[in-house]
């Protein structure tokens, strides 16, 4: 019978009961990168994602120290310990290697992803035989679930989302498969408006992800900590700010050209 196990759960417990006045001196530091709209140096709270874990930390009397790195570095100091973890990462299995070196808390966010194409060209997403024989665009060092499952064309060449939007734009290849809110922000703010009203996307998601806050396994406090959050995170959707603070983030444009196909997929469940 293994007694280790529930001893330790039962002091994780009464950590947890400390009053807060007792831990309100708690820090924890992480690591992430610029990703728009979601996280960002440039956002007030640096975003909505990092506003939403900054307070539910805060609840359980825990203050957030955030370092921006490029994406890679900020998963390698994450894991060595060098921060106490990460966010906002997608777990896609128990067997990878965000798996094996983190802890990973409740769902922050779920975001979808979704085809864009100009409104000259009509697309509806059945599955991937929608695919077939079709020209697609993909940003490089991205991975696509179909990129190899179908007959079509994949142009992986563009090193940036932006950069894709302007080859749609000049007819390179039929439709470009992105995040909806990270599109919907690079349409918003890096295209002219008479641009961005030549593109719709497909309000069928082909994929929606899950993305969790990480923190390493080599940290002996994470565990309290991770609980901690994910108690403050319950508090946070509760009181009805965790809804506010993600409302408005990629709202409907009203581009020139009419609004037809410009519909906002269905919220994630």
């Amino acid at each position: 019978m293994n007694v280790r196990r529930p001893a330790r759960a039962l002091a994780l417990a009464s950590l947890l009961l400390l009053p807060l006045a007792s831990r309100a001196q708690q820090v924890v530091t992480l690591t992430g990168g610029e990703w728009l709209p979601y996280i960002s140096q440039t956002l007030p709270h640096y975003g909505p994602i990092a506003r939403i874990v900054t307070e539910a930390f805060a609840l359980e009397g825990v203050r957030v120290n955030y370092t921006f790195r490029p994406w890679s570095r900020a998963f390698a100091e994450a894991a060595n310990d060098l921060a106490n973890g990460t966010l906002v990462w997608s777990v896609s299995d128990d067997g990878s290697e965000r798996a094996r070196r983190f802890l990973r808390s409740d769902v922050v966010f779920h975001s979808q992803s979704v085809f864009f194409h100009l409104k000259s060209y009509p697309f509806r997403w059945r599955g991937e035989q929608s695919l077939a024989d079709m020209r697609i665009g993909g940003t490089a060092g991205y991975e696509y679930q179909f990129d190899k499952a179908t007959q079509s064309r994949m142009d992986l060449s563009a090193p940036t989302d932006t950069l894709n939007f302007h080859k749609l734009l000049a007819g390179r290849f039929d439709v470009f498969p992105a995040n909806l809110d990270v599109g919907l922000w690079i349409m918003r703010t890096e295209l002219p408006p008479d641009q961005a009203g030549l593109i719709a996307w497909d309000p069928r998601p082909y994929h929606i992800a899950h993305y969790h806050l990480l923190l390493n396994k080599r940290n002996p406090d994470n565990e309290r900590y991770m609980a901690l959050f994910n108690r403050g995170l319950k508090r946070l959707r509760a009181s009805g700010k965790y809804e506010s603070y993600l409302r408005g983030l990629s709202p409907v444009p009203k581009w020139p050209g009419g609004d037809g196909a410009m519909k906002k997929a269905p919220s994630a469940p």
